[in-house]
């Protein structure tokens, strides 16, 4: 009677010893779903830190900008700030360049974000805080009353809109 318990004992280790074909076929059906959905939300949010690495790129731009329009007033910012201003590019931003009325655009690599969907304009107003701010040309007159004042929130962007940081959504 003894011998008989150990072969059952040992038929009830042997069949809990490993997994069947369709436990094994439902973990890898789970891993792949998660795999689905995962990838592309990382390589958003990767994209996303690639644009708040350009607009921290932008800092001296900015501060070109700034004491340019401190000392000389309006005028074209591109030429005020020549050489005062440089950039090289890096992995993911392609350029950024100041232009004649003192916004900054921030170009990406198309790593980042296709070519014609890969500008971010930072522009300068007195209102940064307003949902769709007015721009200041600070290469005229009207120019001359500016506070300082940036803001990523910018109709001339054309960055695909869930790259943006939500400061610079424009609301609806």
């Amino acid at each position: 009677m003894h011998s008989g318990n150990q072969e059952v004992n040992q038929q009830e280790q042997k069949s809990e010893a490993g997994f069947t074909l369709i436990e094994v076929m439902v973990v890898v059906a789970i891993i792949g779903i998660l795999v689905a959905v995962a990838v592309p939300q990382y390589q958003d949010y990767i994209a996303r830190s690639r644009v708040v690495e350009g607009m921290n790129l932008s800092s001296s731009a900015k501060l070109s900008v700034t004491e340019a329009f401190a000392s000389r007033g309006t005028v074209p910012m591109d030429e005020a700030t020549y050489g005062s201003f440089t950039f090289t590019p890096t992995r993911s931003v392609k350029l950024i360049e100041i232009t004649p009325s003192g916004a900054i655009a921030i170009d990406f690599q198309n790593s980042v974000a296709p070519e014609g969907k890969n500008t971010l304009h930072l522009i300068p107003t007195n209102d940064p805080d307003a949902n769709v701010p007015k721009s200041i040309d600070l290469s005229k007159p009207e120019g001359s009353t500016w506070s300082g004042g940036w803001t990523c929130r910018s109709m001339q962007t054309n960055l695909i809109s869930q790259l943006l940081p939500s400061e610079c959504r424009i609301g609806k």
